[in-house]
């Protein structure tokens, strides 16, 4: 999963070691895309292993408005988080199990696709637990639209919550083969990779 910063255009990558490019990409020919000679040099940080600031198959991450990335450590079954130097300066784990996806909203609140447990966590930028958002069957991915409201890639479907009360919202009514990521524009519309039919979905705003 890829997560960006758009305040800044910088982009984050997700593997064993983390990797982040300082410099933004440019545009040339009609197709092409290229970086600056700094942006082929990334700053790394991490490695295979277990202890603090190691990862096993991260599968997501976010970047907070203060610049803190926030790492879904899925072979640790935990969450950790970083400055962009590489620091650790938090942890979130004992209740995790495999979480795959992760997202921040503007008051800093962090959700995690809690995969293994069937269920979207949400914690304080601090890391103190909120609440949790269950009836999902295997949450893979989460987003928040332009409201606030929580975006869901669950199985078969996209689920939908209301962040201030956990209430379940209305989801996408049609069936969606293995949704692997999702995102909301300014419309009040959700967008879908329908990774089973190898296509992206869009959905008119909901009422």
């Amino acid at each position: 999963m890829l997560a960006v910063d758009l305040v800044s255009d910088r982009g984050t990558v997700a593997e064993h070691s983390f990797r982040y490019w300082p410099s933004r990409p440019a545009v040339g020919d009609p197709g092409a895309v290229t970086t600056s000679e700094a942006a082929a040099l990334p700053r790394a940080f991490g490695g295979p292993g277990a202890g603090p600031g190691q990862f096993r198959a991260p599968s997501g991450i976010a970047v907070d408005a203060h610049g803190r990335v926030w790492v879904a450590d899925t072979g640790n079954d935990r969450v950790q988080a970083f400055t962009r130097d590489g620091a650790l300066v938090r942890v979130i784990a004992g209740r995790l199990k495999a979480p795959e996806g992760i997202a921040v909203d503007a008051a800093g609140n962090v959700y995690v696709a809690d995969t293994g447990n069937r269920r979207v966590v949400q914690y304080s930028w601090w890391g103190g637990f909120v609440r949790e958002f269950g009836n999902l069957v295997r949450p893979r991915a989460v987003a928040l639209d332009a409201a606030g409201r929580l975006l869901v890639d669950d199985t078969g479907r996209v689920a939908r919550f209301d962040t201030r009360t956990g209430a379940a919202l209305p989801g996408t009514a049609e069936p969606i083969s293995s949704p692997r990521d999702t995102a909301g524009d300014g419309s009040g519309g959700v967008w879908v990779a329908e990774t089973g039919n190898h296509r992206i979905v869009h959905f008119g705003p909901f009422a």
